[in-house]
């Protein structure tokens, strides 16, 4: 039986059932292999480990929180036969963290709730869920003269791709660039997942450029994601390819010169591994954090009322970071989204380009401006901010990931959105 990719819903009763003391002390036993070692345990539990974004964001952000200061981290995933996993990142994460898979829904529904951290002698288990986990990470960002450490790749994952690319006739010399784009085939039976979808068509004229530059572009997906219309040796769909397999997707990301990305899973790949990526078709969402050599596009907000293109400043007053990231939650704030056209999508790869290559020095004005509004923003969360969901049982973001100093927006999105940072 495979986990199902809708959301989690729980009863009232159900809810209140969740910590019963049968469930925890069913949990604290199922660990005792681990307890029973010397030194201290950190636990986490990663209901949503079949996607690949949770898979290498959140074991990042515990191993980055936790790993210092125990002997263990043990992390709680469904079990193969219910959900599979990115053997690629499992390759990595196994060199820091113990996977321990579980068929126990009891379990699966803990990880679902944000609740708090619990602490003894030789247990401290992280029960915050993912948005408490995450932004318990990012203030750790937060603190002056921290940066964030990276995974690095495993040799099984190196060895695999290495063989893969010689099989596709690319050599160790050649330029790379990763492509991701979140399609509407991907889980089509929900309809929330589109709002972060854009058509793979009007990325072509960036690849096209990116050919003639002399890279090989490989993009990464799965088996519904919609081809790109192009037929070229040095663009590949390497899901299609054969001998691929999971395993290969990290691998092909750490061989990449930047990755072309969008508000998609395979994104956390490029930030924990930290592989420059220029994010396009991006939305605002409070726990998402860059690295230094990054660069975002949004996607283009506008108000419903009139559809005049909305400012920074008004969508963070309007808390849409806050919110869930879908165009129904996007409306009531009385806003809507579109995707970015081919042409923002060309520019910015090129001054992405312009930048890893120390020829785009960028508009120092406008970064500084950006990242005053979102320090406001960050500092209204952190003051206590406003509850969005109050019903939500998930932990409230009190950290706006995008205020991090080194974050930056791409100076080709301000060509086309003059007003954004008023």
């Amino acid at each position: 039986m495979e986990v199902s990719s809708a959301p989690l819903l729980l009863t009232e009763e159900e809810l209140r059932n969740v910590f019963a003391p049968e469930h925890v002390t069913r949990l604290i036993q199922s660990l005792a292999p681990y307890l029973a070692q010397k030194g201290r345990t950190a636990l986490y539990i990663l209901p949503l480990a079949w996607r690949i974004g949770h898979f290498a964001m959140e074991p990042h952000a515990f191993w980055e929180l936790y790993g210092e200061g125990h002997n263990r981290l043990v992390i709680l995933t469904p079990d193969k036969a219910s959900a599979q996993l990115s053997l690629g990142v499992r390759s990595i994460l196994e060199n820091f963290v113990d996977l321990v898979e579980t068929t126990d829904t009891a379990f699966r529904r803990m990880g679902q709730v944000g609740a708090g951290i619990m602490r003894s002698n030789q247990l401290t288990w992280n029960q915050r869920g993912t948005t408490g986990l995450i932004d318990d990470y990012i203030k750790a960002l937060m603190r002056p003269g921290r940066r964030p450490r990276h995974f690095p790749i495993s040799q099984e994952v190196t060895n695999a791709t290495n063989n893969f690319l010689e099989a596709l006739g690319i050599s160790s010399t050649d330029r790379i660039i990763v492509l991701n784009v979140r399609d509407l085939n991907f889980l089509p039976e929900l309809t929330v997942h589109g709002f972060r979808a854009a058509d793979i068509a009007t990325y072509k004229p960036a690849v096209e450029h990116l050919i003639e530059e002399g890279y090989k572009v490989l993009r990464i997906g799965v088996d519904d994601s919609i081809p790109l219309d192009l037929k070229h040796p040095h663009y590949r769909e390497v899901w299609k390819e054969p001998g691929y397999s999971t395993l290969l997707d990290p691998g092909l990301i750490a061989r990449a010169d930047f990755g072309i990305t969008c508000s998609s899973g395979p994104e956390a790949v490029f930030r924990v591994l930290g592989v420059p990526q220029l994010q396009v078709n991006g939305v605002l969402q409070c726990g998402m954090w860059m690295n230094e050599r990054d660069k975002l596009l949004f996607k283009t907000y506008r108000k419903i009322d009139g559809h005049r293109i909305a400012s920074y400043r008004e969508l963070l007053d309007a808390h849409v970071a806050a919110r869930r990231a879908t165009a129904e939650a996007l409306g009531e704030c009385g806003y809507y989204i579109e995707d970015n056209t081919a042409d923002e999508i060309l520019a910015a790869v090129m001054e992405m380009q312009q930048a890893l290559s120390n020829e785009h020095a960028g508009d120092l004005t406008a970064r500084k401006r950006f990242l005053e509004i979102g320090e406001n923003y960050h500092a209204v969360l952190a003051a206590g901010g406003e509850p969005v969901d109050p019903t939500s049982i998930s932990a409230r973001q009190t950290q706006y990931g995008y205020a991090l100093p080194w974050t930056q927006l791409a100076d080709s999105y301000l060509e086309t959105h003059p007003d954004f940072l008023e």
